[in-house]
């Protein structure tokens, strides 16, 4: 029951990552050619998705795994610093 618990935290860590991960794709490709609206809502989108992405990485047991999916979400949240 705990290999369970904790494939399920690891496959939703993963699940949230990869939205947070599509929204903040739109940083470089046409986030400044959109109206500040849609920029304000993919910045927002991007840090509730990582934020539940690193909730639910907190459940991995694996260090290298967990490192990689906080380091990718730290990315994802602060990934619009480096267009300015």
């Amino acid at each position: 029951m705990i290999i369970k618990q904790n494939n399920k935290y690891w496959i939703l860590s993963i699940i949230f990552l990869f939205a947070s991960c599509l929204f903040s794709s739109s940083y470089f490709s046409s986030y400044r050619t959109l109206p500040l609206v849609y920029q304000g809502i993919i910045v927002i989108s991007c840090w509730l998705l990582s934020g539940c992405s690193l909730f639910f990485s907190t459940g991995i047991n694996n260090k290298f795994i967990k490192c990689i999916v906080v380091g990718a979400n730290i990315f994802c949240i602060y990934g619009w610093w480096f267009i300015f």
